[in-house]
């Protein structure tokens, strides 16, 4: 064939068979995405319509105008059927397979658009059932994207707004944090009882999974799962999109490079902090600008503050962790301070954690990576070396991944472009509240969408997107500058006195006084709220510190003259 599609899993599948690929030299992640999307019988419906193979034919039926070539000179037209299914409101490219993508894909589904979801990573295994019907946690080793997530109220409220109801053995939740301090000493605090301040930790790539196969289960007529692709580049005056299959997941025995280009209504993008689609809206709109046909009256501009920190990672499998001491504060976040380490207990009884100790990312040799461990965390080294003999020499070698690093636009939008989560107002994850910001996103649009009134059958997109940048952006910069800035728990002395200060107010009169701020960030309380609390509780504070010091001096004056 002289036009590649892969568009569905089965054709997909089909495809590779057919010019005589093995499937045995699949990379894992492309054997499990092509076996849960495949099935036995011998027609099977993709998004874009019915691919049935007989003997060694393949015959396509397509319903949306999708072109793919593997050379702009061998491209081949097929004939097309309408632009896309009845009662459609439209074309919808979601750039980005992950937690912000995934669910925005959900909501897109159920107001009646068709979304074509692209992801330049392969999909995620599935979710394993296991013995007691519960869906395992879901941790591929090496992975470094395999890392806890804290999901809060902003999170689970998006999440049933699109009618996902996470179940319990993915969510684990957390109930404060426990500080090991020298000499086995520990202090632990407690979260919040509040119902409406509840945090619970969950395996990114669990999570994602999970997003990924409820949507591969729920309405496959209205999408499109595109994975191994990377956006090309945008053509935002004729709305389409050129995807490239991406280097980096292709077999070795695909060597050649396709491309796919894709029409839109709208254009999402969540592809998260090094965004190509933010990428290419800053391009576009300087080019625009520089010819004097700008369409946008504020200029898109983007600051972008590095993240100087890095981290290494780590996992303790369910078995061993329970044979630990430390499983007994399994829902507690736990923290070595003077390791700049934390390990965080997941659903399914295991231990993610995560070290961003200088000393030890620059480790020189495996014994200066053991000594360290030895002298500052004795009981989590020990579980390491259960878990991995050779860990000192595996850990030595990992590479240390980037806190990535803070965003700020001056809009989230560029004619019918839109861009949501990280890839739009990415944030240091000081407070872990990345991913709850992101699904809000998605929650925000869907309101949006839910007040705007379609003309002529198709809903005015464009104006709903700069609208969300009307409604998101202070909200957004807010809690990037809190992050960034370490604002809501300010680190040193005073920080912590403050905390203290204000945790005790709230415990002694707590129909007075109201959570704080930091408490906040697990609330659905906007955050430019939360930063105008913040406010009022540092002027609270240095107010009391200085009556407090003021009657100190006082009552040490009087006790110095009844001396005299």
């Amino acid at each position: 064939m002289a036009m590649e599609l892969f568009e569905s899993p089965v054709l997909m599948s089909l495809n590779y068979q057919q010019r005589g690929y093995n499937p045995s030299h699949f990379s894992p992640s492309l054997k499990a995405f092509l076996s849960f999307h495949s099935s036995s019988s011998s027609t099977s419906t993709s998004a874009y319509g019915c691919c049935t193979r007989s003997g060694s034919s393949i015959i396509i039926s397509r319903r949306l105008a999708v072109t793919a070539s593997s050379s702009p000179s061998t491209a081949s037209t097929i004939p097309q059927d309408p632009a896309s299914p009845p009662h459609v409101l439209g074309n919808v490219v979601v750039v980005g397979a992950g937690p912000a993508g995934c669910l925005m894909a959900h909501y897109l589904i159920r107001r009646g658009f068709f979304v074509h979801l692209f992801e330049r990573r392969l999909a995620l295994p599935t979710c394993k059932m296991n013995a007691d019907n519960k869906n395992e946690q879901l941790y591929v080793r090496g992975d470094t994207r395999s890392y806890t997530m804290l999901l809060t109220s902003r999170a689970m409220k998006a999440l049933e707004g699109a009618d996902i109801q996470l179940p319990h053995s993915l969510l684990g939740s957390l109930v404060g944090s426990c500080v090991h301090l020298s000499e086995g000493k520990m202090r632990k605090f407690d979260y919040s009882s509040d119902p409406d301040l509840q945090s619970y930790g969950v395996s990114r790539n669990a999570f994602v999974a999970y997003l990924q196969q409820t949507l591969f289960e729920r309405d496959t007529d209205h999408l499109s799962t595109n994975f191994g692709w990377e956006l090309k580049e945008i053509d935002d005056t004729n709305r389409l999109a050129t995807f490239q299959r991406s280097a980096n997941y292709i077999d070795d025995c695909l060597q050649q490079q396709h491309e796919m280009k894709v029409e839109f209504d709208l254009l999402v993008g969540a592809d998260g902090v090094s965004s190509k689609v933010r990428a290419e809206l800053l391009r576009l709109d300087a080019i625009q600008r520089a010819a004097g046909n700008a369409t946008e009256n504020l200029p898109l501009s983007l600051k972008f503050l590095q993240n100087p920190e890095f981290y290494k990672s780590f996992h303790i499998r369910p078995a061993l962790a329970k044979t630990s001491p430390l499983y007994k504060d399994h829902n507690r976040v736990q923290s070595w301070p003077s390791l700049n380490m934390l390990l965080v207990g997941m659903a399914d009884g295991s231990f993610w954690g995560g070290s961003k100790k200088a000393d030890l990312l620059n480790a020189s040799s495996a014994s200066e990576v053991e000594t360290l461990f030895k002298g500052n965390a004795p009981e989590v080294y020990d579980l390491l070396l259960k878990e991995n003999p050779n860990f000192a020499e595996d850990f030595l070698k990992q590479p240390a991944i980037s806190f990535g690093g803070a965003v700020l636009l001056s809009r989230f939008h560029h004619k019918n472009v839109l861009l949501i989560g990280d890839a739009a107002h990415s944030m240091f994850p000081s407070y872990g509240t990345g991913c709850n910001v992101a699904l809000e996103d998605c929650l925000l649009f869907d309101q949006i969408l839910q007040e705007s009134k379609p003309v002529h059958g198709k809903f005015p997109l464009r104006p709903a997107a700069a609208e969300f940048t009307r409604r998101r952006l202070c909200d957004a910069h807010a809690i990037v500058e809190m992050n960034t800035n370490f604002m809501l728990f300010p680190r040193g002395f005073l920080g912590y006195l403050q905390m203290l200060f204000l945790t005790t107010l709230r415990k002694w009169f707590p129909a007075v006084i109201k959570p704080t701020s930091y408490q906040l960030l697990w609330s659905t309380v906007p955050f430019e709220k939360i930063r105008h609390q913040k406010h009022k509780e540092i002027f609270l504070f240095y107010t009391a510190l200085l009556l407090t010091s003021t009657l100190v001096v006082l009552i040490a004056l009087s006790i110095l003259q009844v001396l005299h």
